[in-house]
């Protein structure tokens, strides 16, 4: 089956075929190894909707789902002998600090609603009566009053200049979803690529070691929650602690290895690798996430021969 409309024999701009120097055939334009490759930019994707009753297949026309954990990470070939993003986006861990403040940062707005759009979260976010805490921008704040638009709310605003932080904004290194008066937008990161091989990667996971979600990441990167326990003290690692408003400033804050650790810190403990983390209320399970440890860690990749 020919997957692409390019044809299958790569040619010069005269319409004569590019011969191959090792082989000296007609150079082709993708082979069984970028077919592969560009199968597994698919993954991930399940037909999750319901039937209709009034339509014999109706499920058919409703979009797939996609399901983020279910997707193959490492990165995709293209057919100029590259991969896919390394040509036109720069790295995350290259971008500048603050970029949600940053020219060209794009916010979406979510109305009164403030589940996020682009962006997984635990459904029971939605649920007013969880009072989650989100990140509410102060009145005096240039973001805010850029948002607000003297209530005239457009649904897509992006930053036409690099403006200064007020508030939480100076204190986190991303944001998420932001409360803005009465209404909610979400943060819009653009586009960059992450290595899937990096230096100094540091150990998350999830709420407990018994977890087979352990899994390490670019501690350059905000991938991660705090975990506040000091290593040297068993129940402290037995049950690591996160503050409200102290260790994170929102509910699902993400921050770099470097913010969770001076957080813990501040809060007078530290970055352990625990056994278990608390919250308060101590039922909601679903306010935890991946939660940075002090390990160390490696990346490897197994070479089919």
């Amino acid at each position: 089956m020919q997957l692409f409309s390019i044809g299958l024999i790569t040619l010069n701009d005269d319409g004569t075929p590019v011969i191959d120097p090792d082989t000296g055939e007609p150079l082709q334009t993708y082979t069984n190894d970028e077919i592969q490759s560009f199968a597994r930019a698919w993954t991930g994707f399940i037909d999750g909707t319901a039937g209709r009753g009034n339509i014999e297949r109706g499920s058919e026309l409703d979009p797939m789902q996609i399901i983020a954990d279910w997707r193959d990470v490492f990165p995709k070939l293209d057919l100029q002998n590259g991969f896919i993003g390394d040509k036109r986006y720069p790295l995350c861990q290259d971008l500048p600090a603050k970029s949600f403040l940053k020219r060209g940062a794009t916010y979406r707005l979510l109305g009164g609603h403030a589940s996020p759009q682009s962006m997984n979260e635990p459904s029971e976010f939605s649920d007013p009566a969880n009072l989650i805490l989100r990140a509410e921008l102060d009145q005096a704040s240039q973001l805010y009053q850029t948002l607000y638009n003297e209530g005239d709310y457009q649904l897509t605003v992006e930053l036409k200049n690099d403006i200064n932080c007020v508030g939480i904004e100076c204190n986190v290194d991303t944001l998420r979803v932001v409360k803005v008066g009465t209404v909610y937008y979400e943060y819009i990161q653009r586009p960059c690529v992450q290595l899937a091989f990096y230096d100094n990667g540091k150990k998350i996971q999830r709420t407990s070691q018994q977890d087979i979600s352990q899994i390490c990441a670019n501690p350059y990167l905000p991938h991660g929650r705090e975990s506040c326990c000091r290593p040297d003290i068993d129940e402290e690692v037995q049950n690591a602690k996160m503050e409200s408003g102290v260790t994170h400033l929102y509910t699902g804050e993400r921050m770099t290895w470097d913010t969770a650790k001076s957080r813990c810190v501040a809060y007078g403990k530290d970055l352990c690798d625990f056994e278990a983390v608390s919250v308060s209320p101590s039922d909601d399970e679903f306010r935890k996430g991946y939660h940075w440890t002090d390990r160390d860690c490696t990346i490897s990749v197994k070479v089919n021969r």
